[in-house]
């Protein structure tokens, strides 16, 4: 028989069932451990875009909602090694395990969309990585 903690045995008095909470980072809002094959974007910000300037910038791209996977940073829970798919921070900066990753990093987006340079920054890399937007048309 094994020992009861004063909180275990006050539960079995008052006839609670306790469960053990197998994954408990989904409570945490950590529930990505796959990624799903039509995926070709994973967005990581801290929320999730609005403005104009992002849904320019996936139009652009030719991606639509269903093949962008957006993550808060807390989400980020595999290794980036386990990602072949491109990753965009918004306004977060990766740490360094990251830098090796197919990654685009920019300001927040209002900052974005008022400075020509960091646009054009972007578009390029954008342009780099369009085989990985579309691995279809290679």
């Amino acid at each position: 028989m094994s020992i009861m903690s004063k909180r275990d045995w006050y539960l079995q008095q008052c006839n609670i069932t306790q469960y053990v909470l197998r994954k408990a980072n989904v409570f945490k809002g950590e529930v990505v451990n796959h990624i799903d094959d039509e995926i070709r974007l994973i967005v990581v910000a801290e929320q999730k875009p609005t403005q104009k300037i992002y849904f320019d910038i996936l139009n652009a791209i030719r991606l639509n909602q269903e093949q962008v996977l957006f993550l808060t940073p807390s989400q980020l829970i595999i290794p980036s090694d386990d990602i072949d798919k491109v990753i965009w921070f918004i306004d977060i900066n990766p740490d360094e395990s990251w830098k090796r990753a197919l990654t685009i990093q920019t300001t927040d987006l209002i900052s974005l969309a008022k400075a020509p340079q960091q646009k054009r920054q972007l578009w390029q890399q954008l342009c780099e990585y369009e085989n990985y937007f579309h691995p279809d048309r290679q």
